[in-house]
């Protein structure tokens, strides 16, 4: 395959009209506007193939001899004459009007083939002509061409504004390659009108490839829109007839062709109809059997109820979270105000919506958000801020006395104050400390802040009511609570001295009762462990525990507990005599304890085994 034939899609060189179908065809997929190089390619093909087939034709036939007679034309048209649409694509005129019979003594001449390019000679028994006549027709055709480029360049410049920036450049390189097809079909319009063509042979001409090679082509369109604005009176057959043309390729899509169409009288009804028409699910909607139609119909009133009710969740849900939205922004201006005026201080926002801090120390931060009404009895808002408070005075008194703080019953975030504070004291000499927690405690109570309102008030009679930071205070040693005093209860200094200093005796009965020992010596069930004073053996102190007799009251074993609370001596009583010093301790048979909280406990048990 070669040039022009692959481009039209043929296997070889063809006739006509097989030339004609193919580029028909190729029109459909190749639009103008959309692919104008492909376009151009497409028509030179079409023009270069129909050349090539004439001089095929014409090496096969010859040049046709014309009839040796003509009858006379008829006085009045009986039917629209028939047009050679590969004729007016080579640029040659279409058939005219018949010419009126010439005098007697003047030769008879066939202008239908003048008007081809092919003079008639006369009759065998008339003179030749005196005139030129195809020289006549040529200059004639030449002004009337001249007038059209001149028009065209009028419409050109009036309406330049409507290319787009690749059809202007087009235009300019080669803008007259185009200028045939156009001139071919703008003289067809003028004939057709001229003779009063039925709207039956418009159409012909809107479906021929005069027609299609220059649909899309600005420069027929502008002579197609002067053609309309000078001939108002055309019927509306044959604009409906222009209409629909231009529609198949949706060219009110685009806005270059609004004018075409205003000029038509194109309104938005016939292009929803013309929409209609081409939809192929329309088309398809009308093929189905009844029974389908109701199923489809069903289905879709299902899925259009869902998605309302979607759609309704969803708006409802918008407009809640732009509600949220305004109240935040509202509050982070309000809250600062209201704080300030209730704890004696200036406050600032902080990053997120409910996190502010004091101005003094902006890296203190704790939470504030709205709740209820602000009134006299109630401020309107729930904070942390106390409890924040309190957290900061309990840090710096540990971390000031070298003691372990723990904070339980929190959620470690930001801005979050703990429910409870773990303080780990050593088995002796924190006493001072004992004390000095019971009064730091004491000053936080007689703060104002101290006091804030019911975290969760049942109704208004409840606003009122106003009570201490909720927290709880535990001593420990490494983690098991000897003494716990919540924030309501207050802290009792006196019964935390007591409770501290039996704290040794108990952490070494926890440890016979977790890890069985006693039992095991004693016997289950038969015993009792009661606490004594501390001993003093060479240069260490251990808390002393007996384990006596249930029945006699005898000591049978003495439970030794190192004052650092991880080594445990089990020593029977016969024993206890002869203990001198640690090294005495450390005679019977050595163990480990593994106990939850504690961890591990060295254990040197000289208790003989059963």
């Amino acid at each position: 395959m070669s040039w022009p034939w692959d481009e039209l899609g043929l296997p070889g060189p063809a006739g006509l009209p097989d030339i004609r179908s193919a580029y028909a065809q190729k029109l459909k997929t190749t639009h103008p506007e959309e692919d104008p190089e492909g376009f151009q390619r497409l028509h030179a093909a079409y023009q270069e193939a129909s050349r090539r087939a004439r001089r095929a034709r014409y090496a096969q036939t010859g040049p046709e001899d014309p009839p040796a007679d003509r009858p006379a034309p008829p006085e009045r048209r009986q039917e629209a004459p028939g047009w050679d649409y590969d004729e007016l694509l080579e640029g040659r005129e279409a058939p005219n009007r018949p010419p009126q019979k010439p005098e007697p003594q003047k030769p008879e001449w066939n202008y239908d083939e003048l008007l081809k390019g092919e003079d008639a000679p006369p009759r065998e028994e008339e003179a030749a002509p005196e005139w030129d006549f195809e020289r006549l027709f040529a200059e004639g055709e030449e002004e009337a061409q001249e007038a059209r480029r001149r028009r065209l360049e009028d419409l050109r410049h009036k309406n330049w504004a409507r290319y787009a920036p690749q059809a202007r450049q087009r235009r300019e390189l080669d803008g007259e390659d185009a200028w045939p097809a156009v001139l071919a079909a703008v003289r067809t319009l003028e004939l057709l009108e001229r003779r009063d063509a039925p709207p039956a042979q418009w159409r012909r001409f809107l479906d021929s490839p005069v027609f299609l090679s220059v649909r899309a082509d600005m420069d027929f369109v502008f002579l197609l829109e002067d053609f309309l604005s000078q001939r108002p009176d055309l019927s509306p057959e044959i604009r409906r007839a222009v209409f629909d043309a231009y529609e198949l390729q949706n060219a009110s899509r685009y806005p270059a062709y609004k004018p075409l169409y205003r000029l038509l009288g194109v309104k938005r009804a016939d292009t929803r109809r013309a929409a209609r028409a081409k939809s192929s699910w329309r088309n398809a909607w009308r093929g189905y059997p009844l029974w389908r139609k109701t199923v489809l119909v069903v289905c879709f009133t299902i899925l259009a109820l869902f998605f309302s009710i979607g759609l309704g969740v969803n708006l409802r849900s918008a407009q809640a979270e732009r509600a949220a939205r305004q109240a935040a922004e509202r509050w982070t201006e309000t809250a600062p105000q209201w704080l300030e005026k209730d704890f004696g201080e200036p406050f600032v926002h902080a990053a997120s919506q409910d996190m502010f801090a004091p101005a003094a120390d902006p890296d203190l931060y704790f939470r504030a958000s709205p709740y209820g009404e602000r009134s006299e009895d109630w401020p309107g808002y729930q904070t942390s801020y106390p409890g924040i408070l309190v957290k900061r005075a309990l840090e710096n008194f540990a971390g000031e006395r070298g003691l372990d703080l723990d904070l339980a019953a929190y959620s470690r975030e930001t801005g979050d104050a703990p429910g409870a504070y773990l303080l780990n004291l050593p088995l002796l000499g924190a006493e001072e400390d004992v004390s000095a927690l019971g009064e730091l405690l004491e000053e936080l109570s007689r703060q104002e802040w101290h006091q804030v309102p019911l975290n969760n008030p049942r109704d208004e009679s409840e606003y009122r009511v106003r009570e201490p930071v909720k927290y709880t205070v535990f001593l420990c040693h490494k983690g098991l609570a000897f003494y716990e005093a919540p924030s309501d209860e207050g802290f009792d200094t006196e019964e935390a001295r007591s409770l501290y200093a039996q704290a040794g005796p108990a952490l070494c009965r926890w440890i016979l009762e977790q890890s069985g020992l006693a039992d095991r010596h004693l016997g289950e069930g038969t015993y009792v462990l009661q606490d004594r004073e501390a001993v003093e053996i060479g240069e260490g102190t251990f808390f002393q525990v007996h384990g006596v007799d249930k029945d006699s009251g005898e000591i049978r074993v003495q439970y030794l507990l190192a004052s650092g609370g991880g080594a445990l001596f089990c020593v029977p009583r016969e024993k206890m005599d002869g203990v001198r010093s640690v090294i005495d301790l450390y005679r019977g048979t050595p163990r480990t304890l593994e106990l939850d909280k504690l961890g591990l406990v060295m254990v040197t048990d000289q208790v003989p085994g059963e």
